[in-house]
């Protein structure tokens, strides 16, 4: 019997990144599953871009307009942030008045549906952050779930600077959002919660006694991102490249500085794709350094022509230093790339050292010594390039297709609806290790 479930994703956007990706995807994954029927409802700033998508064959989608009061909280937000960079804290903290009134207005909508339980399941897939609570989970005695959740990696003490060049002045004030409205009760009535990283399953309140799962976020589709086979062989100069926004906390300088210590690493290539506000001070370090030959910055790139300039590199680099999910990490993995990053936060939950390379988080007279010796390894040794490389191919296959992802959320749906049925105790379920 297929399981008639309510899939709330507020960002849910094929054609944008990070959460709204994600939201899209996963709910696209899960509403493609043979044993769902799957009602989506969205933020109705979605629906150009869901427009003539595949998912309007695949599950009835409901637009909720809460406009009127999104709006000029966003627009506010900028203006306290001096743009749409720097200062996440400030934009979560300011998205929540109107997301809770998007969740009011699903209620509203739904609420004959949910009385006449219409819906065997309740699943909110976005936003990801564990600070916003649901004003729907004790409206309802339709069984809910949320997740995957991820946020708030504590900023690394070895890096005291980064939340000052980050404008995150709020942060000592963020452990206030256990005191909003809606955030008590939502833990008390939710049946289940999936922590999409293990310090945010750290987040989740003792009181909760639902079920806990574990599924970190991100997931890669072939169908907009071909997945290889095997490490790409260089055709020319060994080539590391790096993807993500120019911001100090993704550690881009260190990479730079690692390269300039290295007459073998300035006999390769590195390739910065993307771009933000720390670009200017990145160009600077590279003509301090005088690597020009060897570093270049092509800017953003759209996903078919990411996925290309992946595949013409032989390692990627990414030593962020406070990173929540790390999508891109799994894109490199997809590409057949050997990767080198921090263990600490996101990329280290998808990272094994079966196929990459993890860094100690240590103060950065430390971490640049090892991150150039780890660049230096997998640049002259073609051998352990090929083995991890390939070892990352099979580590997307096996985890990360979002069709293998939704296969793993439907059986926690099972789990979660068995344990309501039977009135079985529930066991919680830690995060895995590596």
């Amino acid at each position: 019997m297929r399981l008639r479930v309510l899939l709330i994703a507020e960002a849910c956007n094929p054609t944008w990144t990070s959460v709204p990706l994600v939201g899209y995807s996963m709910s696209r994954a899960l509403a493609s599953h043979p044993e769902l029927e799957v009602t989506l409802v969205t933020h109705v700033r979605n629906r150009e871009g869901l427009k003539g998508d595949p998912l309007h064959h695949k599950a009835d989608i409901v637009y909720i307009d809460n406009e009127w009061v999104a709006k000029p909280l966003y627009t506010l937000s900028k203006l306290i942030r001096g743009g749409q960079t720097l200062s996440w804290t400030i934009d979560t903290a300011m998205s929540w008045p109107s997301y809770m009134v998007f969740e009011l207005q699903v209620h509203h909508h739904f609420q004959n549906q949910l009385l006449r339980r219409d819906f065997d399941l309740i699943h909110r897939v976005t936003p990801l952050t564990p600070t916003q609570g649901s004003p729907l989970a004790a409206r309802t005695r339709v069984p809910m779930l949320i997740g995957p959740l991820n946020g708030g990696l504590p900023w690394p003490r070895e890096y005291p600077e980064l939340r000052r060049q980050e404008r995150e002045w709020l942060v000592p004030l963020r452990g206030a959002y256990r005191y909003a409205p809606f955030y008590r009760s939502t833990y008390r009535h939710l049946a289940g919660v999936i922590a999409g990283s293990r310090h945010t399953a750290t987040e989740i309140p003792s009181y909760f006694k639902g079920k806990r799962f574990y599924l970190p976020e991100n997931g890669v589709n072939p169908e907009r991102f071909p997945l290889s086979h095997d490490w790409p062989e260089p055709q020319g100069r060994f080539r590391f490249v790096t993807v993500g926004r120019l911001v100090p906390y993704k550690g881009t300088d260190l990479t730079i500085e690692a390269i300039s210590q290295s007459p073998l690493l300035r006999s390769c290539e590195f390739v910065i794709i993307g771009d933000g506000p720390h670009r200017p001070e990145l160009e600077r370090l590279v003509q301090q350094h005088g690597l020009q030959d060897c570093v270049s910055f092509p800017g953003w790139v759209d996903q078919t022509k990411l996925g290309a300039e992946l595949r013409k590199a032989q390692a990627f680099v990414f030593p962020s230093l406070r990173e929540f999910g790390g999508g891109v990490v799994l894109e490199a993995l997809a590409s057949g790339l050997p990767s080198i990053i921090v263990d600490y936060g996101g990329p280290a939950e998808l990272v094994t050292p079966a196929c990459g390379t993890l860094l100690p988080l240590v103060p950065r007279v430390e971490l640049v010594p090892q991150l150039r010796a780890a660049m230096e390894d997998l640049a002259s040794n073609p051998e352990r390039c090929r083995q991890l490389g390939a070892a990352a191919c099979q580590q997307v296959r096996d985890n990360f297709v979002w069709e293998v992802k939704a296969k793993r959320v439907v059986e926690m749906y099972r789990e979660l609806l068995g344990c309501q049925e039977t009135g079985a105790t529930v066991n919680q379920v830690a995060p895995a290790s590596r």
